[in-house]
């Protein structure tokens, strides 16, 4: 049986900023007044420049708030209508069992998967304490399964391969996460909008935007751009960044961030160290920006290359479908597609139940038929005080064999002790009991099939008439 903690980690905007309990990222039209003035409310939000992955200090270091449960909108750019719907839908009990991750979405997202790091370490021990109280013998050592919106995966994918949470992950869903990047952040970046944009939003979105390591991190790796050739070229390509004003030491930094996630993820498998379950949704069926066209001094952004160009698509308004995959599943194929907008995807009721049965999920190998194998011999009755003992005469010592004492209903589990090698090609332990009539559980750890039986242990006094 599992018992995971569930770890929500949300994209841009979804954690409300504060000043002095002030949310400074309210764009409402009462907010949205301040936030244009040059001045403090205004510089708060900039990063200072140079920031790279460390953290802001003085008047640019803000408060964490909450989760953002109502809708906010980038105009022109990002919006999303909260996690109130996700909350609530995923059902997840008890309380305990579900942790929203809050954090400061400027920063660079090596920044915020360091402090992810400390996040899980604390609460997969308070959950694991929480299990222990509520006496779940047969529970599996817990892990965790992330749910991550948009640049929330990207955080979560840097935590597992660059900073070790392969060890306490066991399914990472990824909802409209842009695993290769977004040509949208182009926009942000330069101050390139969609038409109709206000100029004054355009103007402080950039001056503002411009100053987020993390949003240099979601332009786009995957070949975006094209020009007077006949095949799109990456942003890295000669010329292409000074081409669309970008930075060149904020797309340096993008594939640098994207090559220490692949580098160490191939590192890791090759180290064979342990795996987890990835499971992208994405939306699809809805114009996407996939690229740009630089022709000269015109900048075009594309929803599609004509025939030369090599690609066609769509997407979820944000986020296009070749985006949306991770590139070591290697084909949109694994993809869950759901016919949503960006805003919407971590809203809608069929994402909810694919998430909520991602959250309670069972291991289908426990039921079906397996070749592995291995005989007991378990005593029904013993002395209180005095060692049983159980072997597994032929049992390969890499199926980590325990046998534990339990109640009669399950829940009391007064010895867990393993099976050694015997010195004579099989494993044997010893256990010692109170009086009772106690369930004797024997089991692999790794491949979850064992023998189970009563065994009553009778007090020595009771056990005198017998021996005689």
């Amino acid at each position: 049986m599992r018992h995971d903690l569930v770890v929500i980690v949300p994209g841009i905007m979804g954690t409300s900023l504060l000043h002095e309990g002030r949310d400074v990222w309210n764009l409402s039209p009462e907010a949205l007044a301040g936030l244009l003035r040059p001045g403090k409310l205004r510089r708060r939000l900039m990063l200072p420049e140079g920031i790279q992955d460390n953290d802001p200090e003085g008047e640019s270091a803000l408060t964490l708030g909450d989760m953002i449960e109502v809708p906010r909108v980038l105009p022109g750019l990002v919006s999303h209508l909260g996690y109130r719907d996700l909350l609530t839908g995923l059902g997840i009990q008890p309380s305990e069992r579900l942790a929203v991750f809050r954090y400061d979405w400027r920063l660079s997202n090596r920044n915020s998967a360091e402090k992810l790091k400390v996040f899980v370490e604390r609460r997969l021990a308070l959950w694991q304490e929480r299990i222990d109280r509520l006496q779940h013998p047969d529970a599996e050592e817990p892990k965790v399964v992330f749910l991550c919106r948009s640049m929330g995966g990207l955080v979560v994918k840097y935590y597992l391969e660059c900073l070790g949470g392969r060890e306490t992950t066991r399914t990472v869903a990824t909802l409209g996460t842009p695993h290769q990047g977004s040509a949208k952040a182009i926009r942000f970046l330069t101050g390139r909008f969609v038409p109709g944009t206000p100029r004054w939003i355009r103007e402080w979105l950039a001056e503002v935007c411009g100053t987020f390591p993390s949003l240099g991190q979601l332009l786009p790796r995957y070949r975006a751009v094209l020009t007077d050739s006949s095949r799109p070229r990456p942003l890295n390509a000669t010329g292409i960044a000074d081409k669309l004003s970008l930075p060149t030491a904020t797309v340096e930094d993008m594939f640098r961030f994207h090559e220490q996630i692949e580098n160490n993820r191939i590192r890791n498998d090759q180290a064979e160290k342990p795996g987890y379950d990835l499971v992208p949704l994405g939306g699809h069926g809805l114009p996407t920006v996939h690229g740009v066209s630089v022709v000269g001094d015109r900048i075009r952004f594309l929803s599609s290359f004509d025939e030369t160009g090599g690609w066609q698509g769509d997407g979820d308004s944000t986020v296009p479908t070749i985006s949306a995959t991770p590139a070591e599943l290697e084909s949109t194929a694994y993809t869950h597609w759901f016919p949503f907008r960006h805003a919407t995807l971590a809203n809608e009721a069929p994402v909810l139940d694919a998430l909520r049965k991602i959250c309670q999920s069972v291991e289908v190998k426990k039921y079906l038929a397996t070749d592995v194998e291995f005989a007991v011999d378990l005593p029904d009755f013993a002395v209180a005080g005095e060692p049983m003992e159980i072997t597994a005469p032929d049992a390969d010592p890499t199926l980590d064999i325990s046998a534990r004492l339990l109640s009669q209903d399950g829940h009391q589990m007064l010895a867990d002790v393993p099976l050694l090698p015997d010195g004579q090609g099989g494993l044997r332990c010893e256990l010692r009991a109170p009086a009772g009539l106690w369930t004797l559980d024997v089991r692999s750890r790794k491949q979850g099939v064992g023998h189970r039986d009563a065994v009553l242990v009778t007090s020595a006094d009771a056990s005198a008439p017998l021996s005689e």
